[in-house]
């Protein structure tokens, strides 16, 4: 991890991980609402995640940010020249499971199966070793922790799945250790980024919370964590900062307003947010922590 003194604002400068979990928007969705078969076009999807993506790789280019990506394992199948992009743009290549499946939902054997088929997929498509892992929907919960030793047994070296947290409707594990730490199986956690309120722990960092907290709140939260000389793991998907996301006419006005609230102006958000703090790979960070070996 890297610090500096900065004398102007008496804090410690530490660096984050900005993250990006790459799937389409309806993929994403499947298992939240029902999606109606007309809206399930794969080439209307890779178009969406490919456009999406060139602009999320635009702004990290023009501010020299090198990130973390967390690909589905099927887009390396079905676009791999994205991911290879993605690689030979400095950025890290991370495993987001090979579908959007919740993994919860899905038997040990099944979801071992899956795994081994994306990591492969994604190692092929970028030339490069995959370390990390982050859960679809962050489902490694109280009931699916063995999939940790699976990402021990498949080769991962750090996981960045679990939740910290009690008030969500589908992920989180209360009991969970808030900051970087290793497990018992020798896999290193890098939880999603929580603050305290009232003595609760509540999510912030990234996807819905950045879109639906003020930016400025967002912004607080990161350089509290920061002050206590700890990195926040940061999140977004390419629908919620590119320029296609596709309407679903049919879903309530609250899923309306949770899925798609403040997408128009994720782009720009997002832009001031990475020029006010320093951001680097997952791997990169965790290895100058001496977390994990240099390898």
């Amino acid at each position: 991890m890297s610090y500096g003194r900065n004398h102007s604002t008496d804090r410690i400068d530490v660096t984050n991980c900005f993250s990006v979990d790459v799937e389409g928007f309806i993929e994403s969705n499947l298992e939240s609402f029902e999606i109606a078969p007309p809206y399930l076009d794969k080439a209307k999807q890779d178009y969406e995640i490919e456009a999406n993506m060139n602009v999320v790789l635009e702004i990290l280019a023009d501010l020299n940010i090198q990130a973390t990506f967390f690909f589905i394992g099927r887009i390396a199948r079905d676009i791999p020249q994205l991911v290879r992009l993605t690689a030979q743009m400095g950025h890290e290549i991370g495993c987001h499971s090979f579908e959007h499946l919740r993994i919860f939902r899905l038997n040990k054997d099944e979801f071992k199966e899956k795994l081994a088929s994306a990591k492969d997929c994604l190692e092929n498509a970028c030339a490069q070793r995959v370390y990390g892992f982050r859960a679809p929907d962050f489902s490694i919960t109280g009931s699916a922790l063995w999939a940790l030793d699976v990402l021990k047994q498949l080769g991962f070296l750090y996981d960045s799945s679990i939740y910290p947290i009690r008030v969500h409707d589908v992920y989180g594990i209360p009991e969970a250790k808030p900051n970087i730490h290793r497990l018992p199986n020798g896999l290193v956690e890098w939880p999603l980024a929580t603050f305290d309120l009232l003595g609760l722990r509540l999510p912030f960092g990234g996807g819905g919370y950045f879109r639906l907290y003020p930016l400025l709140l967002t912004q607080r939260c990161i350089s509290l964590l920061n002050r206590n000389a700890t990195p926040c793991m940061f999140y977004i998907h390419p629908y919620e900062v590119g320029p296609i996301i596709p309407k679903i006419r049919e879903i309530s006005p609250y899923r309306h307003f949770r899925h798609y609230y403040n997408c128009s102006t994720g782009s720009r958000r997002l832009k001031r947010l990475l020029t006010k703090f320093s951001f680097a790979p997952a791997i990169q960070i965790l290895q100058q922590m001496g977390a994990i070996p240099h390898v």
